[in-house]
């Protein structure tokens, strides 16, 4: 009789399903750690839920679920995640330490130093806890304990960059620039291309006068991160001093189109156009983009008002400097400018009032006075010669001829 045997075929089902094994926490832990690296944040997150699921005291796991929700903007969830990790190892320097990341980021830096601490305590020889709590002492500008832990950087690492990198910030910050550029070289020894050293280096250099070696520093910067917006406006101020202007408002212009948002760039050139290149209906546009964006600082508010003044537009010009004194109620400039602006708008009275608040504030500054055509409109009434007697003698005044003569 032929019969069919099928307990093979039985047989071969079941061993196929023994040979599916569950994976184990370390090795979704590690699956995670692989999704981690490649920046599969979503992923490893997913992997390091299930090793801890697997395996509730798995403190890697828990550690490294805790750098993926920091990756993902869950700071809450970060901090969680290290603190459950050391409440099972109190002695993980990797948890604390990046805990502290978290804190730092928070602006926690009370936590984030004490975390620093307990991850050196732990292992001396953490390189990126002592580089991380340098960076939360340079925040608290403790630059002496920031300065020791770069130390220990370099001591731990002499041919990474960032020891040194650290303590030449520290000594721009100290204004110490020889030494500072020393610390530069250092770090550009070990990374030719890292585009913080070259720029503090050309800041430094630039600090010192040394304009050439600046710009070497900002144009090599450019062709290592040619969208680097603060070297153009670095490259700006270099250009402005060496009278380059055209040069200088290409780069200011790069910085604004970047940050179109920053007054400074857009004051800067202002100052251009108005300083050195004497077009004033330009610089009234750029400084009034910079007004629109911050109007409390007076060498914004005042070139403004003389822009407008230059162009006759005396009503705009006072309006200005009115604001100006309103921001700066002590301050003599604001005054004067007020009286100024008045005296070209022919506003007699306005013009004396206000000058004469000026001179009460001690505006003594007297070749200003002689030589600002401004005050021609008031400079030959009897009662602009009569304020200035009230202040000074006639000795002082004789060394100043062109003072009750118009020009």
């Amino acid at each position: 009789m032929n019969k069919r045997i099928i307990i093979p075929a039985l047989a071969f089902c079941f061993l196929c399903f023994n040979t599916v094994q569950a994976q184990t926490s370390t090795e979704m832990n590690n699956q995670g750690l692989a999704k981690y690296k490649a920046k599969d944040y979503n992923g490893a997150l997913a992997d390091f839920n299930k090793a801890v699921a697997l395996d509730a005291k798995n403190e890697k796991a828990l550690h490294n679920r805790g750098l993926a929700k920091y990756a993902l903007k869950d700071l809450a969830g970060a901090i969680a995640d290290q603190t459950q990790a050391i409440a099972i190892n109190p002695a993980y320097s990797n948890a604390y330490n990046d805990r502290g990341m978290v804190y730092y980021r928070q602006n926690n830096y009370t936590a984030a130093l004490s975390d620093y601490n307990n991850a050196i305590k732990n292992d001396p020889a953490y390189f990126l806890a002592y580089k991380n709590r340098a960076t939360v002492n340079y925040a608290l500008k403790n630059y002496d304990a920031a300065d020791k832990d770069y130390a220990k950087c370099i001591e731990l690492k002499a041919d990474d960059a960032d020891g040194y990198l650290g303590r030449g910030s520290i000594k721009s910050q100290q204004n110490n620039y020889a030494e500072a550029i020393q610390y530069y070289d250092k770090a550009l020894q070990y990374e030719p291309n890292n585009s913080v050293a070259l720029l503090n280096r050309g800041n430094a250099k630039f600090a010192q006068k040394d304009v050439n070696g600046a710009l070497a520093d900002y144009q090599k910067l450019l062709q290592v991160q040619p969208n680097n917006v603060n070297v153009y406006f670095n490259l700006g101020a270099i250009y402005m001093t060496q009278k380059k202007s055209n040069e200088a408002i290409a780069a200011f212009r790069r910085y604004n189109m970047s940050l179109p948002n920053e007054w400074s760039g857009y004051k800067n050139t202002a100052d251009v156009f108005y300083q050195q290149l004497k077009q004033y209906d330009s610089a009234e546009y750029y400084y009034n983009k910079a007004y629109q964006l911050n109007k409390t600082q007076k060498d914004i508010i005042e070139p403004l008002g003389y822009s407008l003044l230059n162009q006759k537009k005396t009503s705009e010009a006072i309006a200005m400097f009115q604001a100006q004194v309103a921001l700066l109620p002590n301050d003599y400039w604001g005054y004067y400018n007020l009286g100024a602006a008045y005296s070209a708008g022919k506003q007699y009275p306005e013009a004396l009032k206000n000058l004469n608040i000026a001179l009460d504030k001690r505006m003594v500054e007297l070749p200003t006075w002689e030589t600002d055509k401004n005050l021609n409109n008031v400079r030959l009434m009897p009662e602009f010669k009569e304020m200035l007697k009230k202040y000074f003698n006639k000795d002082i005044l004789a060394k100043y001829p062109m003072m009750f003569l118009g020009f």
